[in-house]
């Protein structure tokens, strides 16, 4: 019985762990957006200027969703 117990801790815990990994590599992902797209607003010429800094604005909200995420699945690692 302890060993059952055991082996479904463990197997809980490399969930966590499996969470934590993607979720850190849908924070890079999007912190590569982030990057990418502020380049685009950068170089982007008058006409394209509004939409490009939109674009960029949408990435960083979505590499803070993600970099929550990522921040939860952390804190659900060493809670474990």
């Amino acid at each position: 019985m302890k060993l059952r117990t055991s082996s479904r801790r463990a197997a809980g815990r490399l969930e966590l762990l499996d969470a934590q990994l993607e979720s850190y590599v849908n924070w890079r992902a999007e912190s590569r957006s982030v990057a990418e797209s502020y380049r685009k607003w950068r170089h982007a010429t008058n006409k394209q200027r509004r939409i490009a800094f939109d674009r960029y604005v949408a990435a960083l909200d979505r590499e803070e969703v993600a970099a929550c995420d990522y921040r939860r699945a952390t804190e659900l690692v060493h809670e474990a």
